[in-house]
């Protein structure tokens, strides 16, 4: 399943600065370097979706697992319908519950480099580790299905062999009533006539839909009815209403064969087998499989307007810069086989900016930001489903043109100075980001009765973060000749506590960093 992860990283802010320490400048002092240090460690098990809370893997889970969540189930219950005449027929595999376990831990190295008093700019590389633990159980106690024994994966090839003869069977005997028909053998008594041909109709039909269900490889079924179920005890009684009239008064006899149905129902090791074997139709992971690699790498530059800073926490202190930033694209998104995913950064380029204004009175201050990000179109390879369909056929994984919905950040973190240049800070990030848009790349792309709009369903979001911890920035740092150790550090809790709209992973981090200058020119 796909998720936008890039946007959803608690405290994760893509501009300079903003997670940084709240007296650290959000540009570099001219002539120095800056060398950043930073990581952060990132878990979740919870989202929010319409802005309540649920499991993270609530998308994978359903009270009644079918069409629900498979999409591949829709035509077995259509034909079921039409076979069974029995009203809102439904294949059912059981009550299956679904927990998850997310985790992103990442590092990031980047460099800074101050050209005047006012310009800088800067350079960030990150790489990341993430996983994903699922965990699906099903209980089968209310199931109506269990596997095809005609399926040519996980069946048997006694009930493959029984199956075929008795589709071979059902139609030899419409053969038999059609030529019967053609011999004029019931034109002396229209009743029958008419009945021999209504029982040709229905009859193909009815094979017709049997075929389909059961046995033919395109089409088939992998799970249907059990012997025993409703709907099971309903196709049976259909098949041997027709086989008593063919038998009757139509005089076609030799029609006594059924088709193989399953006698126990679905298991979790069959359900297991059906999503995740590489021979089935949906070939999809669950298995834990974690993907380390780089992130989404940014260059940028800042223009520091106003510098004056109270330093001595004595007195009234401000600082305004504006930055811009290029994000390149580098990392690797959600894997469009595993079902719950989590990527190491988006994979599309953005170009954005941010304005950041330090306030400060005394011992007392705040950080004050605001943000704007163009997120860039990208091709993406992904399963094609609405989001709460996740098990969708292998097939369904194509090339599709995403481009995703612009992004606007505010912040506040207010401080409080222990010491010159020690201090405690929480603060409140809020993050929008607008509907995304998607499209097949290709005709041939294409999937018939399936637009590629579906994945931009609930793509709209709002996620606020709660942060708070300690920060620490060298004094003075700004200015030649300037005493102590040239560092700042910063260590933070994070949480996301609330989102709108779509998807919205309840991620809690903790992150810390290190910043360390030299001088290379006054």
């Amino acid at each position: 399943m796909r998720y936008r992860w890039g946007a959803l990283l608690a405290g994760a802010v893509w501009l300079p600065g903003a997670a940084a320490a709240q007296f650290s400048p959000v540009g570099v002092p001219k002539g120095l370097l800056r060398v950043e240090l930073d990581g952060a460690l990132e878990t979740v098990d919870r989202r929010y979706f319409g802005g309540t809370s649920e499991e993270f893997a609530a998308d994978l889970a359903s009270p009644a697992l079918g069409a629900d969540r498979i999409p591949g189930f829709a035509e077995a219950d259509a034909a079921l319908g039409r076979i069974t005449q029995v009203g809102g027929a439904r294949l059912n595999l059981g009550q299956l519950t679904a927990t998850a376990q997310g985790s992103r831990n990442s590092a990031a190295v980047g460099l800074g480099f101050g050209i005047t008093s006012h310009i800088s700019v800067f350079a960030r590389l990150p790489l990341a580790r993430t996983t994903v633990k699922t965990t699906l159980t099903l209980d089968s106690t209310s199931s109506n299905a269990g596997i095809n024994p005609a399926d040519p994966v996980f069946g048997a090839q006694a009930g493959a062999a029984q199956t075929s003869q008795f589709i071979s069977d059902f139609t030899g005997a419409l053969q038999s009533l059609e030529a019967r028909l053609q011999a004029g053998v019931y034109d002396g008594d229209p009743a029958v006539r008419a009945l021999a041909q209504s029982t040709l109709n229905s009859g193909t039909a009815l094979r017709n839909d049997l075929a389909g269900l059961l046995l033919d490889p395109a089409t088939a079924s992998t799970f249907v009815p059990t012997a025993g179920s409703q709907l099971g005890t309903a196709l049976n009684a259909r098949i041997q209403a027709l086989q008593a009239t063919l038998s009757g008064s139509l005089g076609v006899t030799g029609f006594t064969t059924t088709p193989a149905l399953p006698v126990t129902r679905a298991s979790q090791d069959a359900l297991t087998a059906y999503l995740t074997d590489p021979r089935g139709p949906i070939a999809g992971r669950v298995a834990e499989a974690p993907l380390s690699q780089r992130g989404d790498a940014e260059v940028g530059a800042v223009f520091t307007l106003i510098d004056r800073w109270n330093d001595d926490a004595k007195g009234t202190g401000i600082r305004f810069a504006v930055s811009g930033l290029y994000r390149l694209g580098t990392g690797f998104p959600a894997r469009p086989s595993f079902f719950l995913d989590i990527g190491t950064g988006t994979g599309h380029a953005a170009l954005g900016g941010t304005a950041t204004a330090d306030i400060g009175v005394g011992r007392f201050g705040i950080r004050l930001t605001g943000g704007y990000l163009q997120q860039r179109p990208a091709d993406d390879l992904l399963r094609v489903t609405p989001p709460d369909q996740p098990y969708a056929p292998f097939n369904h994984i194509k090339t599709v043109r995403v481009n995703p919905g612009d992004v606007f950040t505010l912040g506040a973190h207010p401080f409080v100075r222990l010491v010159p240049g020690f201090a405690i800070q929480a603060g409140v990030d809020h993050l929008h980001e607008g509907a995304e848009t998607v499209a097949y790349l290709s005709a041939s792309d294409s999937i018939p009765g399936v637009p590629a709009s579906v994945l931009a369903l609930d793509s709209e979001i709002g996620v606020t973060t709660f942060s708070a911890g300690i920060t620490y920035a060298t004094p003075g740092i700004s200015k030649p000749g300037a005493k102590g150790i040239p560092v700042d550090a910063f260590w933070t809790l994070g949480r996301v506590v609330a989102g709108s709209g779509g998807r919205v992973s309840k991620f809690q981090s903790m992150r810390g960093g290190v910043r360390v200058y030299f001088r290379i020119f006054q």
